[in-house]
C-alpha cells in the first residue's frame, strides 16, 4: 500500500510542471499569459478556501472552531508579509513581491495536506485512495498553473519558477509519509482550516490588489472573467469529484 501512496503523491507533484508550456513563448506573450494566470490563481485560491477547505474543516470541527484556525492562518501570513517587507523594503516604492514567498509557503502547506489526505484515504480503502488522488490531480493542475504565474509575476524566471513550484509540490510526498506513519486523522481538519486562511490572505491581500493596477478597461474585464472562472472551476470540481 505504501508504494501506491508514494506513486500517487509523485503524480500529484508532477502537476507542478504544467508551467513548462510557457517555455516556448515569446516574452511579451508570456507576460499576457502570466497576467491571466494571476487572475485565475486569485479565483482558484479564494474558491479553494471557501468552497473546500473551510467547509471541510467546519464539518469536522464545527464552524466556530474552523473559523478560529482559519483566522489564525490569515493573521500569520499577514505577519509574515510585514516581516518580509521590513527586511527587504525600506522605500515607499518597493519592487520586492512578498507574494512569491507567501505563495511558496502556502502551496507547500497545501500540498503537504494533500499528501496526508491521500495517505489516510489509502489506509481506509484503496479505491478511496485512488479516487482521492484523481481529485487532487484534477484540482492541482489549474492551481499549479496559477501558482507558476504568481512566481513569474513576482520576479522569478520561468525556469526558477518551475523549479520552486516543483519543490513545493514534492511536500505532498513528505505529507503522505508522515500521514501514513505518524499523523492521526483527527489533526487534519485543523491544518485544513489554517491553510484556508493562508490562501485567502494571498488571494485578497496580494493577488487581487495587483490586478487592480491594470488600467486598460478591456484587460480588466478579461481579468475579472478569468477570476470568476477560477472560482467556478473549483466549485464545479468539488461537485463532480465528491
Amino acid at each position: 500500500m505504501l508504494y501506491l501512496i508514494i506513486l500517487s503523491t509523485v503524480a500529484v507533484s508532477l502537476a507542478s510542471l504544467t508551467g513548462m508550456i510557457t517555455l516556448a513563448m515569446k516574452r511579451e506573450r508570456m507576460w499576457d499569459i502570466i497576467f491571466i494566470l494571476v487572475s485565475f490563481a486569485a479565483g482558484v485560491l479564494l474558491g479553494t478556501s471557501f468552497f473546500h477547505l473551510l467547509p471541510e474543516s467546519a464539518f469536522a470541527l464545527g464552524l466556530e472552531n474552523a473559523v478560529k484556525f482559519f483566522i489564525i492562518g490569515f493573521i500569520l501570513f499577514y505577519l509574515l508579509e510585514r516581516i518580509i517587507r521590513w527586511r527587504h523594503c525600506h522605500e515607499a516604492d518597493c519592487q520586492i513581491h512578498p507574494v512569491t514567498r507567501l505563495a511558496l509557503i502556502g502551496d507547500s502547506i497545501h500540498n503537504f495536506i494533500d499528501g496526508v489526505a491521500i495517505a489516510i484515504a489509502y489506509v481506509v480503502d484503496v479505491n478511496l485512495g485512488i479516487m482521492t488522488t484523481i481529485a487532487v490531480v484534477a484540482h492541482e493542475i489549474p492551481q499549479e498553473l496559477g501558482d507558476f504565474g504568481v512566481l513569474v509575476f513576482g520576479g522569478y524566471t520561468v525556469r526558477r519558477a518551475l523549479l520552486f513550484n516543483f519543490l513545493t509540490a514534492i511536500t505532498a510526498i513528505f505529507g503522505a509519509l508522515l500521514g501514513y506513519f505518524l499523523i492521526a486523522e483527527r489533526y487534519l481538519p485543523y491544518i485544513i482550516a489554517f491553510a484556508g486562511g493562508n490562501f485567502t490572505y494571498i488571494s485578497t491581500s496580494d493577488l487581487i490588489p495587483e490586478l487592480h493596477r491594470e488600467t486598460d478597461l478591456g484587460k480588466s474585464i478579461v481579468s475579472f472573467i478569468i477570476f470568476l472562472s477560477g472560482l467556478v472551476l473549483v466549485y464545479l470540481l468539488g461537485i463532480l469529484l465528491i
